[in-house]
């Protein structure tokens, strides 16, 4: 049997370029890209995908790497599997924020003050949430909603196509006011809320100025904002999926 370097080439792309894409998709995209996964289980799962896909995907042969045509295809294919896994990862950014503002103001982020040894200036709220968050996303089978995402994106921009169709970048950059406003309609009924206590603990106050507010008022928001969070929870499911479905219709035909 005579294996020629035309067909080494050729069976070597049918994985490599496909493999280029998918490495780039697990090093953004949420859950996938965590770093309680493992460099090689990242990268043993990258070959999986990319031998699956194979049959599947049009892929040029594998030529010099030094060639003008393998550097243009290699960085848009990096680009295509980066931009991906990171209109995903802009979701969890804007839980994550809601997180943030929701335990600073119920004040849960006073514990770094306490702790002198602390060099996480994250708050226990924010990294609830955040740890939520990859849960129900994983619990509604977002990583396959992912991968199908991944899956589309071989046919709408194809690995050496010279004039691959545009990518809406403007719906990408619209992905960033989403931020806010998805961080915006989690905490806001929580900060509300927050925000009549405060003033309801400043109108104390003046009416009796030897009331300690501090005593008082650190435990009453401490228990109202955990108990609202307590009831926000099982309701973050239905504006995630949306979220998550509403990104990934940026791709043409998602």
């Amino acid at each position: 049997m005579v294996v020629t370097s035309a067909q080494i080439a050729a069976w070597t792309g049918y994985v490599f370029w496909p493999l280029v894409r998918i490495l780039a998709l697990l090093s953004t995209a949420p859950a996938l890209s965590h770093r309680a996964f493992p460099v090689r289980a990242k990268v043993a799962l990258g070959v999986a995908i990319a031998l699956v896909l194979a049959p599947v995907v049009h892929a040029p042969p594998l030529g010099n790497a030094l060639d003008a045509v393998f550097f243009e295809t290699l960085v848009r294919n990096i680009l295509v599997g980066a931009t991906l896994g990171f209109a995903i990862r802009i979701l969890f950014s804007g839980i994550e924020l809601s997180g943030q503002m929701i335990g600073l103001q119920i004040g849960m982020s006073f514990g770094g003050f306490f702790n002198p040894e602390a060099t996480d200036t994250d708050n226990p709220v924010a990294n609830f949430i955040s740890l939520l968050v990859l849960l129900i996303f994983l619990a509604i089978d977002g990583h396959l909603m992912v991968l199908y995402g991944l899956r589309q994106s071989f046919e709408i921009f194809p690995i050496a196509e010279q004039a691959p169709p545009m990518l809406a970048f403007d719906a990408i950059a619209g992905l960033g006011a989403q931020v806010f406003s998805i961080a915006l309609s989690i905490s806001l009924p929580i900060l509300a809320v927050m925000l009549l206590i405060n003033i309801v603990l400043g109108v104390m106050a003046r009416v009796s100025p030897q009331l300690h507010v501090f005593a008082v008022g650190f435990p009453v928001t401490l228990f109202t904002g955990l108990t609202l969070l307590f009831l926000l929870v099982p309701h973050l499911e239905a504006p995630i999926r949306a979220t998550l479905e509403r990104t990934l219709s940026i791709w043409p035909g998602g």
